[in-house]
């Protein structure tokens, strides 16, 4: 999300806890900016967010979120949005994908909807409930089992290096088969 016309507004904040103003002021310091500076930086990261913005916002991923919410027998979250994305994982699902707006998003949501229950069939069991956002996370993985195995490896390290390889592979392929893709040349785990 840029500013392309290279103006900035001014927002007043009111009525803050006095719990939050220090946290506010304990991490400034720490950054060694002013609290003002790291409100600001704080808040263009967030708002600055394409994929954390389109969780928020899109009427397709709240549908979808629970409609997963049945599929799965788990209630979302009472969060607005926790689907456990970092900033630094949504700008790599942006960078791997190919994704630059949110028409892209739009696109990868409706395309992968008859995927979603597969995926999140796919996710560990034990769980107590859903992050709002899952029905989009579950999307960028599907979208992303469809593609070549050189994107399909960097999706994996830069990602989902925290599974393991031959789960992920399995998922990947078990998404593939649904979409009725070829499987991928892989070796054997």
């Amino acid at each position: 999300m840029k500013n392309e016309s290279g103006s900035k507004k001014s927002i007043t904040v009111r009525n803050v806890p006095s719990e939050v103003d220090d946290a506010i002021t304990l991490q400034a310091k720490a950054a060694g900016k002013s609290k003002s500076d790291f409100v600001q930086e704080f808040l263009s990261a967030t708002f600055g967010d394409l994929i954390g913005n389109f969780c928020r916002t899109s009427a397709l991923v709240a549908l979808m979120d629970n409609e997963l919410a049945k599929v799965t027998g788990y209630p979302l979250t009472t969060q607005w949005y926790d689907s456990a994305m970092t900033l630094a994982g949504n700008r790599e699902h942006c960078r791997i994908l190919g994704i630059r707006n949110e028409d892209d998003l739009q696109q990868i949501m409706m395309a992968n909807v008859p995927y979603l229950a597969l995926r999140a069939r796919q996710l560990d069991g034990g769980i107590p409930m859903l992050p709002y956002g899952i029905s989009l996370t579950c999307a960028l993985f599907a979208d992303a089992a469809g593609r070549d195995l050189k994107t399909l490896r960097r999706f994996y390290r830069g990602l989902y290096f925290f599974t393991e390889e031959s789960r992920f592979w399995a998922e990947i392929g078990a998404l593939r088969e649904a979409k009725h893709l070829a499987p991928l040349e892989l070796p054997t785990f």
